[in-house]
């Protein structure tokens, strides 16, 4: 199953990264839609960041591959920019929380989560 967490900040609640690990076991290797949708929706988040935001590469996506058994990506909004600037940010990763929210929603079945969203706790 993919995991997704979606971190808030407590005081504002605007999302601060997006966490994605697992492997849906949906398909084939390779041939894993479910996969390859998640993996779309985080690609075009940090893509997005970079090309609307300005924020470098380096600092919003970080992907580490264990092979078709499990990838672990991490999108970060970064601390910086002005109030435009994150407010488009936070624009960004509200779309794709909604995306993976949408997507688990049409591909879950009753006994079976190939996605579960899973949202930072409020205290």
């Amino acid at each position: 199953m993919i995991t997704v967490i979606v971190d808030r900040d407590k005081a504002t609640r605007n999302i601060i990264a997006i966490y994605m690990s697992g492997h849906s076991d949906f398909g084939e290797e390779g041939n894993d839609i479910i996969c390859a949708g998640a993996s779309t929706l985080c690609y075009t988040a940090a893509n997005a960041l970079n090309d609307i935001c300005g924020y470098d590469d380096e600092k919003v996506l970080r992907v580490t591959d264990e092979g078709m058994e499990s990838v672990n990506v991490r999108i970060t909004v970064p601390d910086e920019g002005d109030e435009d600037t994150r407010n488009r940010a936070q624009v960004i990763m509200r779309t794709i929380e909604v995306g993976l929210m949408n997507l688990a929603m049409s591909v879950n079945e009753e006994g079976k989560n190939f996605i579960e969203i899973i949202h930072s706790k409020e205290d």
